[in-house]
C-alpha cells in the first residue's frame, strides 16, 4: 500500500516535470520561429560619409504584408528619390533579409529631416508554428540622424591606412628609379 502511494507520487511529479519541459520546449520553439522587423540608420562603410536606412527582418521566420506608419518625415532620401517600402509597404522578407536605402549625407539629411527622433510603426503578419492563422505583430523604433552628429563618417582607418602605404610606396619606387 506504501509503495503504491509512492508510486503514484513519482508518477504524478514525472508528469508535471514532463509537462512543463514540454511548455520551456514550445515557448523556445515559438520565439525562434516567428518574423520581427526593425529599421535603422548605419554608416555606409563603402561610400564615404554616406548614411543607410535599413529595413531587417532579424527573426527567424518570415514577415508578411509588413507596412510603416510614421514615415511621413523620411519618405524621400535627400536626393528626392522615394524610399519604396515606406509608401507601398512589403510583401514579404525572409529570415535576415535586408533592405537598405541610400538615405544621403549626414549634412542634407540634417537639413532635410525634423530636428527629433522620428517614431515608426511597423506592421506585420508572421506564420508561427502550430497556430492556424498568422499572427499580427507591430514593432515600434526610433530614428534618429542626431545620432550621427560628431561621429567620423568619412573615410575609414582602414583606407586612410592603406591610402598612406601606397604613397609611400610610389614615393619609394620613384627614388629608386
Amino acid at each position: 500500500m506504501f509503495i503504491d502511494i509512492i508510486a503514484a507520487i513519482v508518477a504524478f511529479f514525472s508528469l508535471i516535470v514532463a509537462i512543463g519541459s514540454l511548455i520551456v520546449t514550445y515557448i523556445v520553439y515559438f520565439n525562434n520561429s516567428k518574423g520581427d522587423v526593425v529599421v535603422y540608420t548605419k554608416v555606409d562603410l563603402d561610400r564615404q560619409g554616406l548614411i543607410l536606412l535599413v529595413i531587417h527582418n532579424i527573426g527567424k521566420g518570415i514577415a508578411q504584408d509588413i507596412t510603416y506608419n510614421g514615415t511621413e518625415s523620411i519618405i524621400k532620401n535627400s536626393s528626392g528619390y522615394d524610399i519604396g517600402a515606406f509608401i507601398s509597404g512589403t510583401p514579404i522578407l525572409f529570415p535576415d533579409e535586408k533592405l537598405i536605402y541610400s538615405l544621403g549625407m549626414y549634412h542634407n539629411l540634417k537639413n532635410t529631416l525634423p530636428d527629433h527622433p522620428i517614431e515608426l510603426d511597423i506592421h506585420f503578419r508572421t506564420k508561427i508554428a502550430l497556430y492556424p492563422y498568422r499572427r499580427k505583430i507591430k514593432n515600434a523604433v526610433t530614428i534618429d540622424i542626431n545620432t550621427f552628429s560628431g561621429v567620423d563618417i568619412g573615410e575609414s582607418i582602414f583606407q586612410k591606412d592603406v591610402r598612406t602605404s601606397l604613397k609611400e610606396i610610389s614615393s619609394s619606387l620613384k627614388k629608386m628609379s
